[in-house]
């Protein structure tokens, strides 16, 4: 697909779940109004020939976890979100304590379609362990075995949230869910040098490959396994 600004614009939208109107409202409500209306929104994601003021750039980039320059050019820096994330959704039981999501291997295409959707959320099962009661934690269930075998199917690893690639520690393991699935992998980050993440398995039968950043929905830093 070709790359441009009203495409980039169009997709980073897209990715976050959001409507012209919304974003409309949202640039109406951020501060300062830039004073750009629905119809320009929509102009903006059609004409990529269309020359953005500064201020607006900014404000769009802010909404989407990005920066003006990827907006303009394609280029990214290394210093984008990897996706417009929600705000995180802490679930509390009766006592108000913090539970843990976990996302058993069969909920997957589920969690991808709505992982920022406070109601679907609230269906997964959640825990409480020691020393995890403070921070954005997440339960993944292993699937597969690319990453034998310090990582069998069934495993449990508990994940702390990523929030932008300049937080990923190379070789180290992570859950990266996608927008065409759900992996424990290894990462290098080679966003700002060469555009992708590059994610490897622990198991040499599998080789190593390319993930896009626009591609990542969420990222998780593997902190602990359980094995059941």
């Amino acid at each position: 697909m070709k790359s441009d600004q009203a495409t980039r614009l169009s997709e980073l939208r897209r990715q976050s779940d959001l409507s012209l109107r919304e974003v409309e409202q949202w640039l109406r409500s951020a501060g300062e109004s830039v004073g750009v209306t629905y119809s320009q929104l929509g102009k903006y994601e059609k004409n990529p020939a269309i020359k953005i003021k500064m201020s607006v750039l900014r404000k769009l980039a802010e909404l989407y976890h990005t920066t003006p320059e990827y907006i303009e050019t394609g280029v990214r820096t290394g210093k984008e979100s990897f996706n417009s994330m929600p705000t995180r959704i802490i679930i509390t039981n009766n006592q108000q304590k913090a539970q843990m999501l976990m996302v058993p291997h069969k909920a997957e295409a589920g969690y991808r379609k709505s992982f920022n959707d406070e109601e679907y959320l609230g269906t997964l099962p959640t825990y409480s362990l020691p020393g995890f009661e403070h921070g954005n934690f997440r339960m993944f269930e292993v699937a597969g075995t690319s990453m034998t075998p310090d990582f069998q199917p069934g495993d449990i690893v508990i994940c702390e949230h990523v929030e932008r690639p300049e937080e990923i520690v190379d070789g180290t393991v992570y859950v990266i869910v996608t927008t065409e699935g759900i992996c424990l992998k290894r990462v290098t980050n080679a966003v700002a040098k060469r555009g992708y993440l590059i994610i490897e398995s622990d198991n040499p039968e599998f080789k190593p490959d390319l993930i896009m950043p626009s591609e990542v929905l969420e990222m998780w830093s593997y902190r602990k396994k359980l094995t059941v």
